[in-house]
């Protein structure tokens, strides 16, 4: 309006009666305050709104080639003492005494769980990989306020801003917190899906875990049913630059991007890491001109991401850090996301180190952990040669009521077929690297073989297949397992770098 004012008397100015001189001046002064008011006009407009970005600019990704070729590096064991003598009996407290407690200024442990999760899980992760964390050092997120063996247990879902409650699928949280409140029993929360409520967790832990334990080096994101193992991991960050944006972990497809682009994020079951100058990146906020923020915080800024179409949260996380231009670096099989019992060793695998696993048996957390302490080397780190010794696949010839493998081995189809156990055992032996073999009896009768890969497996008890009553009965073929684990030395662990074509 004060505009239009001083343009309006701009245009009278020539109609005034007085001489010439005192008119022009009073013109060119008038034309002053005009164009200074516009100025001024424009400025506010540009202080108030967010700077504007090329399209381009928006999602740029320096991304990173594929290397499949595994190398060598040295690396030491910062556990003192590195090892116990096996069959030492010792303690946790007494094992928990020679991790390097040290380490934990600079590499944040965050633990996800949720209040609906199988007790189980909690009570064998803190028997395990979790035992060595004193009450203050790990962080541990819920959907649910709560403390654990003098852990806090932080509540990460009260800390989103209120346009998440809208969710449908927010809306468990609430009726969670109601039952807990009022002191109901656990089977009033058979209803509450846990799942549902886990996607909310991720983007918003890496924002508190920033905002409680600052300018780490690596924050270590991982659940109840992963198995860290800490010395090979440990080993490895202490190789890389925190100032570098890094995302590493175990890769599953996530989205297309606006450009047409596959990206890939990091599964959370195996676990993945963060370094320091990643999360800054993607905690970042424009600001404008006068200092003011003019984009909300993380949470709030990717809200829609976590609609009720969304599955999972670890998909979600991976498409903020990819805006944020960082690309997810997949280091599978160090971060495997096989369970204990069914790690798959073959040559690919064998000489390199495990960072984690996911979804091992509780007892066998326990015992492996522990076990762990007996096996370490200073001359190098854990490996999954080194792994094998706890079950040792592949030294026994039958396990009955067992099944080792039917992910990687194949089922025989030959003419005339395999008719009894020992016609599929005597297959295996025909085929040059066959090491094991699966038969299953009863109505089933089908054998499966599998080359080139050994595995432990599990106990299966009789179930039906397509119909027809099945009882497994698996085999190893020892001499020729014994071979190849002759002819597979290690003399040195193997280091894997970035791959998209090495996948889970």
């Amino acid at each position: 309006m004060a505009v239009n004012s001083i343009a309006n008397l701009f245009v009278r100015a020539s109609s005034w009666p007085l001489r010439k001189p005192i008119r022009r001046t009073i013109t060119i002064a008038l034309a002053t305050l005009f164009f200074v008011a516009i100025l001024q006009v424009q400025f506010y407009k540009y202080a108030t709104s967010p700077p504007k970005r090329r399209p381009e600019e928006a999602y740029y990704v320096k991304t990173i080639k594929d290397n499949n070729e595994p190398h060598t590096m040295f690396t030491s064991s910062s556990f003192n003492p590195i090892s116990f003598p096996a069959g030492s009996n010792k303690t946790l407290k007494e094992l928990c005494a020679s991790f390097p407690r040290q380490l934990l200024s600079k590499v944040q442990p965050v633990l996800k769980t949720g209040f609906t999760d199988e007790p189980g899980r909690m009570l064998s992760q803190m028997e395990s990989c979790s035992a060595c964390f004193e009450p203050g050092e790990l962080l541990i997120f819920s959907d649910i306020d709560d403390t654990y063996h003098g852990h806090e247990i932080i509540d990460i879902l009260a800390t989103l801003p209120k346009s998440y409650h809208t969710f449908q699928k927010f809306k468990a949280y609430f009726e969670q917190k109601r039952l807990r409140d009022s002191g109901a029993e656990r089977a009033a929360f058979k209803n509450i899906d846990g799942w549902s409520l886990d996607k909310f967790k991720f983007i918003a832990q890496v924002e508190q875990a920033w905002k409680l334990k600052p300018d780490r080096d690596f924050y270590v994101f991982y659940e109840t049913d992963t198995y860290i193992f800490w010395d090979p991991l440990l080993r490895f960050l202490n190789t890389l630059d925190p100032n570098t944006p890094l995302y590493m972990g175990s890769a599953s497809p996530g989205r297309i991007d606006e450009f047409g682009r596959k990206t890939w994020f990091a599964n959370g079951g195996p676990g993945y890491i963060l370094s320091r100058a990643t999360i800054k990146q993607i905690l970042r906020r424009r600001v404008n001109s006068a200092g003011q923020y003019v984009d909300p915080p993380l949470a709030e800024r990717y809200r829609d991401l976590l609609n009720d179409d969304e599955c999972c949260g670890d998909s979600a996380l991976g498409t903020v850090i990819w805006e944020s231009g960082v690309q997810m670096q997949s280091l599978y099989p160090m971060f495997s996301q096989h369970p204990f019992q069914y790690i798959p060793y073959d040559a690919m695998r064998w000489c390199s180190p495990l960072f984690s696993l996911h979804k091992a048996n509780f007892d066998d957390m326990r015992a492996l952990f522990k076990w762990e302490f007996t096996a370490r080397s200073n001359e190098y780190a854990m490996r999954h040669s080194d792994v094998w010794e706890f079950y040792k696949p592949g030294s026994e010839p039958i396990r009955r009521n067992w099944r080792n493998d039917d992910r990687f081995g194949h089922k025989v189809d030959i003419e005339g077929g395999i008719a009894t156990q020992e016609d599929c055992e005597a297959h295996c032996r025909t085929m040059g690297e066959c090491f094991m073999w699966m038969w299953t009896g009863d109505k089933a009768k089908e054998c499966f073989v599998s080359e080139r890969v050994v595995l432990h497996g599990q106990e299966t008890e009789p179930e039906k297949v397509h119909g027809k009553l099945a009882n497994y009965t698996s085999g190893w073929i020892v001499d020729k397992v014994e071979k190849w684990r002759e002819d597979h030395k290690c003399n040195d662990t193997l280091w894997f770098s970035h791959s998209f074509s090495r996948i889970f």
